[in-house]
């Protein structure tokens, strides 16, 4: 069986690769942490700064945005076993009891907005509040967003989709989560987040805000390399959603907490997190459709649109087709017919590209036939399509997405604010993870991703028989 030496020379060379191979042309600077048996490594490539050329170091301070939903979950988490909030009783009722009348929750004629569904975004509540967007400076889009917008924007929302019967991915949610937490904690966010969670876990290097300290060791943010952009700043209300910052250093403390649960001095919270709940189904979905949701979005519309455009300026200039061609006929069809309105659409695009395929190649076709083989096309897309872009599913635990990598069952979350990205994740049942961090809004879901599925392979190597 290898020995652990023999394993830190396949690891720390591995790591180090990936790390600069992203920083040749796509990130300005990486961090990425792994735990594997129990310990950990770490890879650092590119800057901190550009400008300066300050490197990158493992206490050089990210954003981390999204995977500060579970720091907010943990928070849910500790305030229920505290028995300060019912992870099932309306926040109603706790918010009305901590700021009176001056803000009413929107409903769904039957059911309320639960702590538990605000967590694992089955709420009903949109991405974000109506009036943020539009009344933001969009380089620091969550920093002016303060409780009376928050409590105006949902005492003037009539009412919601059924509450938990489908995940709807929410900013609002989770920013209206944290906000709550503070407040039932006697304190703010920032407070309670540091008492309960940073400090049991010996993350002293993690917080919302920068002090003067911290502040020269932050990274500057990239909308992509060699493009600074500004760091985003998050409100009480907004910040539980996505204001955390945080180094390499502190954020495997967190990784080990979640890779080695019952090692936590949080084991009972860390473990409440994980576990699915039981989620009401909207009456009107048949149980085989309960957990897809193939809504026509602008997203679909605009593939379409450019499946179409595609094929016009590949005619407009006799452009001669190539192998892309094929992509563009069947994937459409294909991606658009989940539901009716996707199907239609589906066999128009599919119609379309039909034509321009025609056209291109000298083909005699009418529209009729074009029309029968779009449908067609379309159809046999909605046989196979059932499962392949369903979005990943939390099953009701609190933040934790989840995917499988060979049938490891990998629990995780990503981010990605105006200038930084990072992802986290965990395998269970070998006990490893992963965190990357990125100072460029550039998705490092892959990356993570990678580096998992070769934690896994050495992971096979060590079962393997010398």
């Amino acid at each position: 069986m290898p020995s652990q030496d023999s394993r830190n020379e396949e690891i720390v060379p591995a790591l180090q690769t990936i790390a600069d191979k992203q920083c040749e042309k796509r990130l300005a600077g990486i961090a990425i942490g792994v735990i594997v048996d129990g310990r950990e490594y770490s890879s650092l490539a590119g800057s901190a700064d550009e400008a300066s050329g300050e490197p990158i170091t493992e206490s050089t301070i990210f954003e981390i945005g999204s995977i500060s939903k579970l720091f907010t979950s943990l928070m849910l988490a500790i305030a229920a076993n505290k028995q300060e909030v019912d992870l099932d009783a309306p926040v109603q009722s706790t918010l009305s009891e901590l700021v009176g009348d001056v803000v009413t929750l929107p409903a769904d004629g039957e059911s309320e907005i639960t702590f538990r569904s605000l967590a694992n975004h089955r709420s009903s509540l949109p991405r974000l509040p109506d009036d943020l967007i539009k009344t933001a400076d969009m380089e620091n889009p969550y920093f002016h967003y303060d409780q009376e917008m928050l409590y105006a924007c949902l005492s003037r929302m009539d009412s919601i989709e059924p509450i938990g019967s489908k995940e709807e991915y929410s900013n609002f949610a989770v920013g209206l989560l944290g906000h709550v937490l503070g407040k039932a904690a006697n304190s703010d966010y920032l407070q309670t987040l540091k008492k309960r969670v940073l400090v049991p876990l010996g993350m002293l290097d993690t917080s919302t805000e920068t002090d003067s300290e911290q502040a020269e060791r932050l990274a500057t943010v990239h909308r992509k390399k060699g493009t600074p952009v500004r760091h985003w700043d998050f409100s009480d209300v907004t910040v539980g959603a996505g204001g955390i910052r945080s180094s390499i250093s502190d954020m495997l403390k967190f990784l080990r907490a979640n890779v080695f649960p019952n090692e936590s001095c949080l084991s009972g919270e860390l473990a409440l997190m994980r576990e699915p709940s039981e989620l009401p189904i909207d009456p009107a979905k048949s149980a085989d459709d309960s957990d897809k949701d193939y809504r026509l979005s602008t997203k679909w519309l605009g593939a379409g649109f450019f499946a179409v455009l595609s094929w016009q300026l590949q005619w407009f200039f006799q452009v001669g087709p190539g192998s892309w061609v094929f992509i563009l006929i069947f994937f459409y069809p294909i991606y658009f017919s989940g539901s009716f309105y996707g199907f239609a659409f589906g066999c128009l695009t599919a119609a379309l590209n039909v034509t321009m395929t025609s056209w291109l190649w000298g083909i005699e076709f009418n529209w009729i036939s074009n029309l029968f083989v779009g449908a067609v096309l379309a159809y046999l897309g909605s046989q196979w399509s059932s499962s392949a872009f369903e979005l990943p599913r939390s099953k009701g635990r609190l933040a934790w997405q989840e995917t499988e990598i060979d049938s490891h069952e990998v629990l995780w979350h990503n981010g990605m604010v105006g200038g930084s990205a990072s992802y986290l994740g965990v395998i269970p049942s070998l006990e490893l993870g992963v965190v990357v961090l990125t100072n460029t809004a550039k998705s490092v879901d892959g990356v993570g991703t990678k580096v998992l599925r070769e934690l896994i392979e050495l992971k096979k190597k060590q079962q393997v028989p010398s």
